[in-house]
């Protein structure tokens, strides 16, 4: 930055510019960065424990005392979240396919083949809850599991509880 003389100020600017020198050299402790805090740290030895505190120890406790910077923890521990964003959103970034608008949150309908619009697409609420089907569902799958012993297959298992699931429903 190129200083300019007071002198040259005046006879370009005028008188007016002195007025404002004060202003701004007031304002200038602001713009510089702020003194590091400073906190105090002691060692007390107590029965043989060590222990770390803010505040001065008992007598004869004191072992040590130092002082440590505390504002560069705050900043490194926000510097490290900042970058830990920047990066999830740069992998985010990546999954999404090239070329397409970012998907839309909302639900969407679909047509089915006869025509009409599904509902969005969510948790299934029981609308017309028939009790002996679903009796009847579950008897049927205690026979199948009993006749099946305990080398029942995943296959079996998943058919009769999806069986079960769509007559309790």
């Amino acid at each position: 930055m190129r200083t300019v003389p007071r002198r040259s100020l005046l006879r370009a600017h005028g008188w007016w510019l002195l007025a404002l020198l004060p202003v701004s050299a007031m304002a200038a402790p602001s713009s510089l960065p702020p003194v590091p805090q400073v906190q105090q740290i002691h060692k007390c030895r107590v029965a043989g424990v060590a222990t770390f505190q803010r505040h001065a120890c008992a007598e004869g406790q004191a072992e040590q005392a130092w002082e440590v910077d505390a504002v560069p923890a705050e900043r490194q521990h926000a510097a490290r979240i900042e970058a830990i964003r920047r990066e999830l959103q740069a992998r985010k970034r990546a999954q999404e396919p090239q070329g397409r608008a970012p998907a839309d949150p909302r639900p969407r309908r679909s047509t089915s083949p006869r025509g009409r619009t599904r509902g969005p697409v969510g948790a299934v609420i029981a609308l017309h809850h028939q009790p002996r089907m679903c009796a009847k569902a579950k008897r049927q799958r205690d026979v199948a599991y009993r006749k099946a012993g305990m080398s029942r297959s995943f296959a079996l298992s998943r058919r009769m509880d999806d069986a079960v699931f769509d007559a309790c429903r």
